[in-house]
């Protein structure tokens, strides 16, 4: 069956936004007392999702995980503008809109955070549904996100590709029976030995790489 529909991850995926994240939660373990992430290249080994649970894995109580959540958000505005556009990523989306593929977004990313992205870099008006943090109950790797974004997408899961750049898109992606890609920059948050062991349908290292997985 072709491709239909296509879901994208945002972090790592669209946006190169891993510095502000990584920056935004160190300012939150600091604020509250606790040892910080010094380094991107540590905070790029202990990132995972959901959310939660990286923070629980770097030792932050539960009665804390609130108030870190409430610290990163209050923080992550500082550093909003070292959060870029991946060169590709306009003219992809605009040629995959020319071949009437139904675009959406499933991003763990705060709603308000990542709309806000979207439409700085003027990508928003490609996307039919966008689902962020705040319109799931649930963070990959639980299906739900993108399960949610298919349906609004009126897209069957095997018309469905699901493309983002972290272990837990991989396993949400095939929890939702969608078509796994994993992409791989030096941005990304998580490597390739990561991906590849998730056995992706489909690993790229350029979101153009889509217009051929999509015609093939």
């Amino acid at each position: 069956m072709p491709v239909r529909a296509i879901v994208f991850d945002a972090s790592g995926t669209l946006l190169n936004d891993i510095h502000a994240v990584w920056k935004a939660n160190s300012d939150a373990y600091a604020a509250l007392g606790l040892d910080s992430i010094r380094t991107l290249e540590e905070f790029k080994i202990r990132f995972k999702l959901p959310v939660p649970e990286f923070h629980r894995a770097n030792g932050i109580p539960p009665e804390l995980l609130s108030m870190v959540e409430s610290k990163f958000r209050e923080s992550y505005p500082l550093y909003a503008h070292c959060v870029g556009i991946f060169p590709e990523v306009n003219d992809v989306l605009q040629e995959l809109k020319k071949r009437m593929v139904i675009l959406g977004v499933a991003s763990n990313i705060p709603t308000l955070f990542l709309r806000e992205h979207l439409r700085k870099f003027k990508i928003d008006g490609y996307f039919e549904t966008i689902t962020g943090q705040e319109d799931c109950d649930e963070q990959k790797p639980s299906p739900k996100p993108i399960l949610i974004t298919m349906k609004r997408l009126g897209a069957e899961p095997q018309e469905t590709m699901y493309v983002g750049d972290m272990e837990e898109d991989i396993v949400a992606g095939k929890r939702a029976n969608a078509i796994t890609v994993a992409i791989v920059r030096d941005e990304s948050y998580h490597p390739r030995w990561r991906l590849e062991r998730r056995n992706p349908d489909f690993l790229i290292s350029s979101l153009s790489e889509l217009l051929l997985a999509c015609h093939g």
